[in-house]
């Protein structure tokens, strides 16, 4: 396990959306299907380059939904041998993050697991949809991150920090927009 530094300067990058994001989204999912079987209630891509058409960092987020995170030590192990690192409680308790880098040490792919019924996973669904269904919004928060792109091109944790408030208000919104609809939230 890799100690995970929210706040290390790494570098990073932001493109046009590629319609090559979903390809390699069902890549990882084939992969993740094999590795996870039915221990995976679902897997979703999810993330910004999920959003058709949303400028992005080239990073391929992913939910792995479970009824409950365990060791998954036969899984981690499988992942870690197709050149993951791995976390514990990164993004949220009771969830496991692997992530892929690039020989540059940039991110390349983030899996995340969580709990189907947790809040992780929630929001991770939640915004993921209201962006999809509100593409003024998607675009509002693109122009955000490509303007925090040029302030801060070297500094990944003043980009992200920079985008907080506009993140939370938008959840506030996202998650708004959810009571409206029928969903079945059991992703």
């Amino acid at each position: 396990m890799k100690e995970l530094d929210k706040n290390i300067k790494r570098k990073y990058s932001f493109s046009e959306y590629d319609p090559n994001w979903k390809a390699q989204f069902s890549s990882i999912e084939n992969f993740l299907t094999n590795i996870f079987g039915n221990k995976a209630t679902k897997i979703e891509h999810v993330g910004s380059t999920s959003i058709e058409g949303m400028k992005a960092k080239p990073l391929i987020d992913v939910l792995v939904a479970v009824e409950k995170v365990e060791a998954f030590d036969k899984e981690k192990q499988a992942i870690v041998e197709a050149g993951y690192e791995w976390g514990e409680n990164y993004i949220a308790p009771n969830t496991l993050l692997f992530f892929k880098l690039g020989p540059d040490g940039e991110k390349l792919e983030n899996i995340h697991v969580c709990e189907i019924e947790s809040a992780k996973a929630r929001q991770f669904i939640i915004m993921r949809d209201y962006l999809r269904t509100h593409p003024e919004k998607a675009r509002d928060y693109s122009d955000l991150k490509q303007r925090n792109v040029e302030l801060y091109p070297n500094d990944y944790p003043a980009y992200r920090e920079a985008k907080t408030a506009f993140l939370n208000q938008l959840e506030l919104e996202a998650y708004e927009w959810f009571k409206t609809i029928r969903l079945d939230i059991r992703i």
